[in-house]
């Protein structure tokens, strides 16, 4: 069974990031796990300290070689990615040579309030990804834009297009895993 570490990218109370990732980890098509990597408790990243990461980055270290394929859950700032999210992909590839994203295959989606959902900064997430020398998940997208309108107060989806849509990308990010990651014949 294919196994997922999925990590958010927003620290904010509410996020329709941290929302998008429930309703990813409820919806799950049976065969697939999907499992949050904690990476709020990680301090700013600083090369005077990779020989000897904190309990936190070794953590999640660990719990993503224990996964099949990172999912990032990211908002885009600027047009680009979230520093939160940044910093802990900083740590988890240091110090370099470490085999924690090395060759792990990558999915990315997000939420945001804008027309675009997070499409650029996806783009950005794609192309930093080849540099761990990994796949990279583009089979489906998943975009959530306009979220206010997508999740209830409680941060609940509440959208149909939505759930298709997840459950679209879900199934078929599964099948690409299943399938070792290489594209459909």
């Amino acid at each position: 069974m294919p196994r997922i570490a999925a990590m958010c990218g927003s620290r904010r109370k509410g996020s329709f990031n941290q929302s998008l990732l429930n309703a990813l980890i409820e919806r799950a098509p049976e065969g697939l796990e999907i499992v949050q990597v904690a990476i709020r408790d990680f301090p700013f990243f600083s090369q005077d300290d990779e020989a000897d990461p904190p309990q936190a980055v070794r953590d999640a270290k660990a719990l993503i070689q224990s996964c099949d394929c990172v999912l990032l859950v990211s908002p885009e700032y600027d047009y680009g990615v979230p520093g939160f999210l940044k910093n802990a992909v900083d740590w988890l590839s240091r110090p370099f040579g470490d085999p924690t994203l090395v060759g792990r295959p990558m999915a990315v989606c997000g939420a945001s309030t804008g027309f675009f959902g997070t499409l650029r900064g996806q783009l950005h997430w794609r192309q930093s990804w080849y540099f761990f020398k990994a796949p990279v998940f583009s089979e489906a997208e998943l975009a959530v834009a306009q979220s206010r309108d997508v999740f209830d107060d409680e941060g609940r989806l509440v959208s149909e297009r939505y759930e298709q849509t997840i459950d679209h990308f879900l199934a078929t990010l599964k099948d690409w895993l299943v399938r070792g990651c290489s594209p459909p014949r």
